[in-house]
């Protein structure tokens, strides 16, 4: 693997190569792996979007984008009508991460580390394939190329969550330099504005905020506003993420000058592409893996013992984590009986698959919780715990008491749960299930979707993809 000596990547020699290998960066660059990667991802993403079109807190957001007028430049994916590229892609941005559902996690030198790239790019991408001929492989590479640039940067971070939120513009603004047509300097400054101007969404998932989602979309604006400045004349930084005051460099402790994983980062440049490869199993974020397959679990014992799942059959629920798992806003209790709870709370995640074999977009709606009393009544009187797992892992487990004074329990690993990798046929049950629990387009139409994104490279126009993806 290709390595540099520091003297070559002192700032802001650094960002400069990593410009370079983002311009120049070709299709044939690409290991197999990357392409068979994005294309589940693809797939993957393009479900969510459906899947956040069935949102009902969000409905008021496709006629706010449409009362703003403008020039009917881009597409709205899941609905009708165009609106300028800069709405466009906010608006799809925010479909794809509004159930909190996509794929996400980079892999970069061997550690996995949390991000919500895809959930931006993917959609922005989409969008601006459909204003301009895009073959499949450009498509592809401008993508990869974006999230090892933005990847490569996310390695050094000092502290990676939540900061890797910082980078969602940047990111943006990576994407669509390529797809202008910058240079590298150009694509350099554009980045600058993203990353000094950039969405966060704070604390979102403690304040159960839809801000979560927001970030996605102004994410997507602020890097197309960025590479509009830019393509005007405007200077950017000398380097906005490790030169005096970046947005890195200011992490950095008294008499530290770069990140300790600063030149490793840059090591197979140009021979390696990093991207995300994790895939959550049901909505509300990839934690939420390992408690809902303890909930199914549990929910075929109880089937295998009983016969079925009586609810009221069920006296308490009760959810442990390992004190190695760190205390976040998924071990809160669910009291709001909506949407945004459900979302980001393990009891929901185990107790809906307890009760139901599954956790879906459709179950997890504000309207069908509310339909739903014994799951409340379940969810509302779990509980939640800590206990000492053996040393060096990360656990959770769940117990079942039931009235008849019997308890069942499983304990699971945390960790492994959420990076194992799905099967094909998961990931084409996954988009199928949010496809039709929008249920606006015919089955002909999924199943033409399916087929592309498992050839996307061979497309010479990346529209006959994109408008599968609109209302007519």
């Amino acid at each position: 693997m290709k390595k540099f000596e520091l003297d070559q990547l002192l700032p802001p020699k650094g960002i400069d190569l990593l410009c370079e290998n983002l311009v120049n960066a070709k299709f044939g660059d690409l290991s197999e792996e990357n392409i068979e990667i994005f294309h589940d991802r693809l797939l993957d993403m393009i479900g969510c979007i459906f899947g956040g079109a069935c949102v009902e807190e969000d409905a008021f957001l496709a006629d706010m984008y449409r009362s703003w007028g403008g020039a009917s430049e881009a597409p709205m994916f899941a609905t009708t009508g165009r609106i300028p590229a800069i709405n466009a892609i906010s608006y799809n941005s925010i479909l794809a991460r509004a159930n909190d559902f996509g794929n996400m996690v980079s892999y970069v030198h061997g550690d996995r580390i949390a991000s919500h790239f895809g959930e931006t790019v993917i959609p922005t991408n989409l969008t601006f394939a459909d204003m301009t001929p895009t073959t499949g492989q450009e498509f592809i590479t401008r993508n990869i190329a974006a999230e090892d640039t933005i990847g490569r940067i996310l390695y050094t971070l000092p502290n990676r969550w939540p900061t890797d939120m910082l980078l969602g513009a940047p990111i943006a603004a990576a994407l669509i330099s390529r797809i202008y047509g910058f240079n590298a300097a150009q694509t350099k400054a554009a980045m600058s504005y993203a990353a000094t101007n950039n969405s966060d969404p704070g604390n979102a998932y403690f304040d159960y905020s839809q801000e979560f989602k927001l970030y996605n979309g102004e994410s997507a604006r602020v890097g197309m506003l960025s590479c509009e400045v830019v393509k005007h004349g405007w200077n950017g930084l000398v380097d906005p993420f490790f030169g005096h005051w970046g947005i890195i460099s200011k992490q950095l402790k008294d008499g530290e000058t770069l990140p300790a994983l600063y030149q490793k980062a840059f090591d197979g440049l140009g021979e390696v592409f990093f991207t995300e490869s994790s895939f959550k199993r049901c909505p509300g974020g990839i934690p939420t893996t390992v408690a809902a397959n303890l909930g199914k679990e549990l929910r075929a014992r109880i089937i295998e013992k009983y016969g079925k799942v009586d609810a009221d059959a069920i006296r308490q629920v009760h959810l442990y984590r390992s004190s190695t798992v760190r205390e976040n806003y998924y071990s809160q209790p669910f009291t709001m009986r909506n949407h945004i709870n459900a979302l980001f709370c393990f009891r929901f995640a185990s107790c809906c698959c307890l009760l139901h074999g599954t956790l879906t977009v459709k179950a997890a709606q504000t309207s069908s919780i509310l339909a739903d009393p014994a799951l409340i009544d379940l969810t509302e009187n779990a509980t939640m715990g800590v206990y000492e797992c053996e040393p060096g892992r990360q656990m959770m487990k769940l117990v079942v008491e039931m009235k008849d004074g019997s308890t069942l329990e499983s304990e699971a690993d945390y960790a492994a749960a959420m990076y194992e990798y799905p099967s094909k046929e998961f990931i084409r049950n996954k988009f199928l299930s949010q496809f039709n629990d929008f249920g606006k387009l015919p089955a002909s139409t999924a199943q033409k979707i399916i087929d592309l994104c498992g050839k996307v490279e061979l497309l010479p126009d990346m529209r006959e993809l994109t408008e599968l993806l609109v209302l007519k």
